[in-house]
């Protein structure tokens, strides 16, 4: 059997990270509705986060799903062999994710190819998850108030909008600053994220994020729909990541995967 996943899933991710980008000097009254947004979203940062380490386990069924129903057998052998694999991811307070894994032998080449595919696809969701992720809940996505942006009320939202060379931004929030979407529109794709929060007794905390990617370059046109539902745990007094649920299409095939983060450690100052 090919170890080889539909690396679509991994793509998806990655390429629907929303970095805030610096962006026309704004008034006073714009820079406290900025201030008011940024604080509006629960930061890690702001309650002496340092870093978290994590152990990340797929649920290999659930990412094999379609080849179970046609050779189980074999799933069942890959399924065990795969269990062997132990990911490990570090986030650092300023710093992009990075992971960490085993390696399991390879009987030959194809298996080898099929393994190499699998260490690349985990470390592309996984890091591209926590870029997005971040964003909404270590630091403020939003820029900071004294950058340069446009701010403009619009059809009862704030429309948010700043760009950084030759990427352009647009972000819609409602007036209690939760934000509906974000567009970025960069020379070689355009993505769209749609967030959802849920509004803790502190602040809004990221639980779902959808969103969709299409590239620009005619000779690889890439279509990218994706899904990502979020459950957390506390550790050490901090909502960390307990599980992923990533669903949706490249260019029409669809892809799901699950992911659980145990045996979590975070540090504070």
């Amino acid at each position: 059997m090919s170890f080889s996943l539909r690396r679509g899933c991994f793509v998806a991710v990655t390429a629907l990270c929303v970095f805030a980008l610096p962006a026309a000097m704004a008034s006073a009254a714009d820079r406290d509705i900025i201030r008011q947004a940024r604080d509006a979203y629960y930061s890690l940062q702001a309650r002496d986060f340092v870093d978290l380490r994590c152990n990340v386990t797929p649920n290999w069924r659930a990412i094999l799903r379609e080849q179970l129903k046609t050779n189980p057998a074999a799933v069942n052998r890959a399924v065990d062999l795969l269990k062997q694999l132990v990911f490990v991811v570090t986030l650092a307070s300023g710093e992009p994710a990075k992971i960490t894994h085993n390696t399991i032998a390879a009987a030959d080449d194809k298996m080898a190819q099929g393994l190499q595919q699998i260490y690349s696809g985990m470390e592309q969701m996984v890091v591209g998850f926590f870029a997005t992720w971040t964003g909404y809940v270590v630091t403020p996505l939003l820029p900071a108030a004294d950058d340069d942006y446009q701010l403009q009320e619009q059809g009862g939202r704030w429309r948010l909008s700043y760009k950084e060379r030759p990427t352009d931004v647009v972000t819609i929030m409602e007036k209690d600053f939760s934000i509906d979407e974000t567009t970025v529109d960069a020379p070689g794709f355009v993505s769209v994220l749609r967030p959802t929060f849920t509004r803790t007794s502190e602040r809004l905390l990221l639980t779902e994020y959808s969103g969709d990617y299409r590239g620009k370059s005619p000779n690889a046109p890439d279509a990218v729909l994706l899904q990502v539902l979020i459950a957390y745990q506390q550790v050490n007094g901090l909502p960390l990541p307990s599980k992923l649920n990533i669903s949706g299409s490249q260019n029409g095939q669809p892809f799901q995967v699950e992911v659980v983060f145990s045996g979590c450690t975070a540090t504070k100052h």
